[in-house]
């Protein structure tokens, strides 16, 4: 049986999530904005905003599997 729920609180576990998803959320958001290159400024943030977005959710689905499934 697990204590995890002992040792750490809610904001622990979450600062620990959002520590360990944080690579895909620079990651995303530079090849957001290298891809959002062009004739408009505003594309840029579009891109490195949707694409962190996307690559926080994928590192974040990577670590639950790997922690729920995988191990």
């Amino acid at each position: 049986m697990s204590d995890i729920g002992s040792i750490f609180s809610t904001w622990d576990l979450i600062l620990m999530a959002l520590i360990a998803c944080s690579p895909g959320l620079v990651i995303g958001a530079a090849l957001g904005a290298w891809r959002g290159v062009g004739k408009n400024p505003g594309r840029r943030l579009r891109g490195a905003t949707l694409f962190g977005l996307t690559g926080f959710a994928l590192a974040l689905a990577g670590w639950w599997l790997y922690l729920t499934v995988i191990k």
